[in-house]
């Protein structure tokens, strides 16, 4: 998969670095070129050019089925990501997704025909209302209406034991995915300024791996029986 990002406002940018940090091949696309010049070395592909001229668009790699383009402009930049849109319809690209800053917005690129449409602001309000409601659980993700990966600290009583032992599927009804154990990486200098460095991952823990104090705990399930793990060891 590929990625074509256009716009390179704080959000794009931050989108390109993610990405290609993910693995992910990422061109990006910008007017300005001081924006592309300070991000140049980070992604595969960075190019400076006006967006809303087809002639522009119809150098990029569009029409691979392989890649998804990203309309990532700003609020101050209402008519230009519209008509960048539209353009790209016109060529054929299959996968678009633009970024929509209010409902009128949201309105007419609908009307043009994306449905792939996202809010920063609504994606961050959802992040931060689900950390504050769910004490206890570090780090939480949606993955469907009542499916959530989630990140816990290791409960005291568990310190020392197995896996196995605690028998978190048919005790706790949660899965636990993997451990976060040892000293936090340090930040890459182009991450996030929110970001802050984390400790790795162990792959696939076996269930003969013995917990450890400060590990922290990877896990999957209903987001009520996540409730209740924390509950019950007062995390």
């Amino acid at each position: 998969m590929k990625f074509i990002i256009i716009g390179l406002g704080q959000f794009g940018r931050s989108l390109a670095i993610y990405l290609t940090n993910s693995g992910y091949e990422v061109t990006v696309l910008d007017i300005q070129e001081s924006a592309v010049d300070e991000i140049k070395n980070s992604v595969a592909d960075a190019r400076v050019g006006d967006a809303t001229d087809v002639r522009v668009l119809s150098r990029l790699d569009l029409n691979d089925d392989d890649t998804h383009v990203i309309v990532a402009t700003g609020e101050n930049f209402l008519e230009r990501s519209i008509i960048i849109t539209a353009q790209l319809k016109e060529l054929g690209v299959k996968h678009i997704y633009a970024r929509a800053v209010n409902d009128l917005q949201a309105k007419v690129l609908r009307l043009i025909g994306v449905e792939d449409l996202f809010r920063v602001e609504d994606v961050a309000a959802r992040q931060l209302t689900d950390r504050f409601i769910n004490e206890g659980l570090m780090r939480l993700r949606k993955i469907d209406a009542t499916h959530s990966l989630a990140e816990v600290k290791l409960p005291e009583e568990w310190e020392g034991k197995t896996l196995i032992g605690v028998n978190m599927r048919k005790l706790h009804k949660i899965n636990l995915l993997t451990i976060r154990r040892g000293a936090p990486t340090e930040a890459n200098e182009s991450s996030d300024v929110l970001s802050k460095p984390e400790p790795p991952v162990i792959d696939s823990p076996d269930p003969s791996l013995e917990f450890k104090k400060g590990d922290v705990l990877v896990i999957f399930g209903k987001d009520d029986d996540l409730k209740d793990f924390v509950k019950k060891f007062d995390l």
